[in-house]
């Protein structure tokens, strides 16, 4: 559990682990153990912790809350909670929105940066439709 809160935390810090671990004074071989199922010390989560802005019990998987833009939120239940409020913003879009959605989605999977990395397929990217552009009123 604890890796999998470490990892994310820092692809959402937009980081890789090694070089957060560098930054706060952990060699590689630190972080390569934690990745193999190893717990860090006191010490190292506290600084985790503090350098995340989450508390210890969240990186030790304790605790499934988390601090986003000042507010407590449940992470276990945020994946779903923004995938219910793009469906619902897609269903207000006509096709020109869409397919501008479309696009910007398969620029940031594309980007790598926001792509979660077990689903970037290995080739090539996923080619998402192009909707139809609604006749202009006339």
């Amino acid at each position: 559990m604890f890796w999998k809160r470490f990892y994310n935390l820092c692809l959402q810090y937009g980081k890789r682990p090694n070089p957060i671990g560098k930054e706060i004074g952990l060699s590689s071989g630190i972080i390569s153990k934690w990745k193999n199922g190893g717990i860090p010390n006191g010490e190292t989560l506290m600084k985790l912790a503090k350098y995340f802005d989450v508390s210890v019990d969240y990186l030790l998987g304790l605790s499934p809350y988390i601090k986003i833009n000042g507010e407590i939120v449940a992470m276990e239940n945020t994946d779903r909670e923004l995938k219910d409020l793009i469906t619902k913003s897609a269903d207000l879009l006509n096709n020109e929105g869409l397919s501008k959605v479309s696009s910007y989605a398969q620029d940031l999977i594309d980007s790598g940066k926001y792509a979660k990395q077990s689903e970037i397929p290995s080739n090539t990217s996923q080619n998402y439709p192009e909707y139809p552009q609604e006749p202009a009123d006339e």
